[in-house]
């Protein structure tokens, strides 16, 4: 068998000169085909390339790019001294080789400077992995370790090591049943469903169990976990849902938050909402069938008309952003007016700020007191 050659067209080098395809809709007949570039860097969610737009001055990421890597841009330009006058001294060392062809007209002999070895320049830091048993934890706080084999134990005991792949693998297994019975009670205490006729003329949209087990950081499995979902590609648009879109926390803003956070000397939270689309509002009617192995026996031709969303929905990731924002306002915080994942609260001086990424909420104040109130608050309301 030959070895195939790795295909690294892909890669191209930092600050390469590159012209970016004109793909706007209205271009003009004498409008340029391309502008000019520079290269500096690839996408995060795409196949697609980072370019400094030299005739927008602006950064922006495509496709079509061509790129010329035979010169960079840095050398349309005459070489910069890069030390000044003041700078240190660096060691000269003269060239031993006294070749005409390295002699100047003036009888000069070129010279490379070395800098000097004790230059107060930190060294790299390196990141070393060490195992969890060699980490030495916080020393004012005692490390418990008399239960850990019996918490293994435990685990082996009242959990499925096993993850089933169809419902009827599931209901045979009595810790699966468990975790089934255990999602449909949360449905029951959000009020997510009621259990009604079915319509006639109404499209009724299938569910489906997802079995998960859930591991702690040793890879040890602690929990069984199903959900049940609903078949959203069977959705109808215009008749089961509108409106799609929820906006998500780009990581741009979650490092400005950290910075925030530092500056300010406070510290961040961050909370998982458990069955966090189960809390938002439906606007449509929507109805899905019974979950299979929990048919309700006095009314099996029955189906649930939703009143919260369901995991699976086209709809649920709004409707879940939706109700977290009325929530939010409501304790008078202000939506950002360029990202709309991030809400701020200014009370004299003190700063309060939360930050949404899908399910996750990442939120901090100089007045910790507060933060455990809007903590409680979560709780009591975002069940």
């Amino acid at each position: 068998m030959e070895r195939q050659e790795a295909n690294v067209s892909y890669f191209h080098t930092f600050g390469s000169k590159c012209y970016i395809l004109n793909d706007r809709d209205q271009l003009g007949k004498f409008d340029a085909k391309s502008d000019e570039g520079i290269f500096i860097g690839y996408a995060l969610n795409s196949r697609a390339y980072r370019v400094f737009n030299l005739k927008t001055l602006s950064v922006m990421e495509s496709s079509n790019v061509v790129f010329d890597d035979t010169r960079l841009k840095s050398n349309d330009h005459d070489e910069e001294v890069i030390f000044s006058d003041d700078s240190p001294l660096e060691k000269v060392v003269v060239s031993p080789n006294v070749g005409t062809s390295n002699v100047n007209n003036d009888g000069t002999q070129p010279i490379d400077r070395v800098p000097l070895l004790d230059s107060k320049e930190p060294a790299p830091w390196v990141r070393k992995l060490h195992d969890k048993e060699d980490i030495i934890g916080e020393v004012n706080e005692g490390v418990r370790t008399r239960r850990q084999l019996a918490n293994l134990i435990s685990y082996t005991c009242y959990t499925s090591q096993i993850e089933p792949k169809k419902v009827e693998e599931a209901l045979n297994d009595e810790f699966w049943v468990l975790a089934m019975q255990e999602e449909l009670s949360q449905f029951e205490r959000n009020e997510v469903w009621t259990l009604v006729p079915r319509p006639k003329t109404t499209n009724v949209i299938g569910t489906k169990w997802i079995f998960r087990n859930k591991s702690d950081e040793d890879g040890n499995i602690v929990r069984n976990k199903a959900r049940l979902v609903a078949q959203g590609y069977s959705q109808i648009e215009g008749i089961d849902f509108e409106e799609t879109f929820a906006p998500v926390a780009r990581l741009e803003s979650i490092r400005l938050l950290l910075s925030i956070s530092c500056v300010h000397k406070f510290k961040l939270h961050q909370m998982d909402v458990k069955s966090a689309f189960l809390n938002g509002f439906l606007q449509e009617e929507v109805f899905v069938e019974q979950p299979k192995g929990f048919v309700d026996a006095h009314h099996p031709n029955h189906v649930y008309r939703l009143k919260k969303a369901l995991y699976g929905l086209k709809q649920a990731p709004r409707a879940w952003y939706e109700r977290l924002t009325q929530f939010l306002v409501d304790n008078n915080y202000t939506r950002g007016s360029v990202d709309k994942t991030l809400f701020i609260k200014r009370d004299n001086d003190e700063l309060f700020i939360a930050q949404i990424y899908v399910d996750d909420i990442v939120f901090g104040s100089t007045n910790n007191t507060k933060v455990q109130q809007l903590l409680m608050s979560c709780l009591l309301n975002l069940r």
